[in-house]
């Protein structure tokens, strides 16, 4: 079975990857950022770390 790295990236490179505005990604974050926190997540920080990337595949299906 082939493993997909997930690399550190910026809200707004996350956004553009998937397809959505900076907003609704911040709206998304929003609904789930307790779920977030216990993977690393740091909601004063613009980066998102993997683990961050990871979850948020997984949580919203998203294929990369």
């Amino acid at each position: 079975m082939h493993e997909t790295k997930y690399k550190a990236m910026t809200k707004s490179e996350f956004a553009d990857m998937v397809g959505i505005s900076s907003r609704t990604l911040n709206r998304w974050i929003r609904r789930i950022d307790s779920e977030l926190v216990t993977v690393g997540y740091d909601k004063n920080s613009h980066l998102l770390p993997p683990k961050v990337v990871e979850f948020l595949c997984l949580k919203f299906v998203i294929l990369v």
